[in-house]
């Protein structure tokens, strides 16, 4: 990263679990807005931005190559593995193409849909599902070297009655779409008919504040079975695979939510056209505090642990970081300049505590007042043994 230091800070509390979010630099622009984003590592990314992609490294704000070959806007992105991605595109090209990390020419072009190819998910590194503004979801084999373009999914789905706008792997066998018929589908890829269809959001209470197609615009796995949903009514919900009714409701954004990642095994953050960032806990029904972002956030993807990007209508990529709260700065200043060698535990119970440090300071020294004493005491029988051993050295000479 170009910076050390981060241009914004704010705490906020889940549970017993504190938060702090830190913004971090600027890693990239595109000339219109970025549609999406896709982390291949820690360490590199993906972004959609008119008709190109871009390769960016975290520690670099200068694209490392571009991808043009799309002749309408890439809506969609996703990763089969750190040197392969997948990219979706619009009504005016509706086609997917595989590209190498390497090479700014796409390896292959997949042409089926009808409709703008809103979402893609890899299930594995030779297979991937798309969603379409045409209402289905088709299954696609990446195929091997020296194979042509493929104008012939493997399987197509459908079931949706409107745009499908959202989709996420469950596994290497199934997936769950979103769509703007407001519902979510478990989908086996053996079977072109849906498992089981997840009702729960309603329509958008402002469905003319943005002119932006509304539904189910977000889904991502928690855990092996549950996944979350953001939709176009304000909300987001929890599911388990297994039962079409919602686990838990999350309520906060004031407009409709445009994404949502998992951080961490307890933790999603969501993004809104209420243009602010929320910190979710899985078990909790409120968010941490909001981090407002200035702009409408409609990408997210996380890169490791503790950092993730974000990309919408400010012409720019961002990359965050988060992490548990931070010592304050005193007590990092103690640490780094006095007590490097002490245990951990004498640090977290004494520093930085005004009580502490009295305390400590009473074991070490005894008090102000009986110092002084303690000098004057020794300062007088150092005297008096100088004395004595003078007399016993003079009578000795007689």
């Amino acid at each position: 990263m170009n910076n050390d230091k981060f241009d914004e800070k704010v705490k906020t509390s889940l549970k017993v679990v504190d938060i702090a979010w830190e913004k971090d630099v600027v890693v990239g622009s595109g000339s219109i807005y970025v549609n999406a984003v896709c982390a291949l590592n820690d360490k590199q990314f993906v972004s959609s931005t008119d008709s190109t992609l871009k390769l960016w490294n975290v520690d670099s704000s200068t694209a490392v190559r571009t991808f043009s070959g799309h002749t309408d806007w890439v809506i969609a992105v996703c990763a089969l593995n750190d040197k392969q991605f997948v990219s979706g595109s619009g009504p005016n090209d509706c086609t997917l193409k595989l590209w190498n990390v390497g090479s700014s020419t796409a390896v292959r072009t997949f042409s089926g849909h009808t409709g703008g190819v809103r979402a893609v998910c890899a299930l594995n590194d030779k297979n991937f599902v798309s969603g379409s503004a045409d209402k289905t979801l088709k299954l696609w084999n990446v195929g091997k070297e020296g194979d042509g373009d493929v104008t012939m999914a493997v399987r197509t789905f459908s079931g949706h009655t409107d745009w499908v706008i959202a989709v996420c792997m469950v596994n290497d066998k199934q997936f769950v779409s979103g769509s703007s018929d407001y519902t979510l589908k478990l989908w086996n890829v053996d079977n072109s008919t849906a498992v089981r269809t997840f009702s729960g959001h309603n329509p958008s209470p402002n469905p003319n504040s943005y002119p932006i197609k509304r539904g189910v615009r977000a889904v991502c796995m928690v855990n092996a079975r549950q996944f979350v949903s953001g939709s176009s009514d304000y909300t987001l919900k929890l599911w388990n695979v297994d039962n079409s009714t919602a686990v838990r409701t999350f309520s906060g954004h004031t407009d409709g939510v445009t994404a949502v990642c998992m951080l961490n095994a307890e933790q999603f953050v969501s993004s809104s056209f209420d243009k602010t960032l929320k910190l979710w806990h899985v078990d909790s029904f409120t968010s941490g505090d909001s981090i407002p972002v200035h702009h409408i956030c409609s990408a997210l993807d996380k890169l490791d642990g503790y950092h993730f990007v974000s990309g919408g209508t400010s012409n720019t990529v961002k990359l965050w970081s988060f992490s548990h709260k931070p010592l304050e700065g005193k007590v990092i200043s103690d640490l780094s300049n006095k007590i490097r060698s002490d245990p951990v535990a004498i640090i977290q119970s004494f520093l930085g505590t005004k009580t502490g440090k009295q305390v400590d300071t009473k074991l070490q020294t005894g008090g102000k007042r009986r110092n002084k004493k303690s000098k004057k005491l020794n300062k007088r029988s150092m005297k008096k043994k100088f004395r004595k051993t003078r007399r016993k050295s003079r009578k000795s000479r007689k």
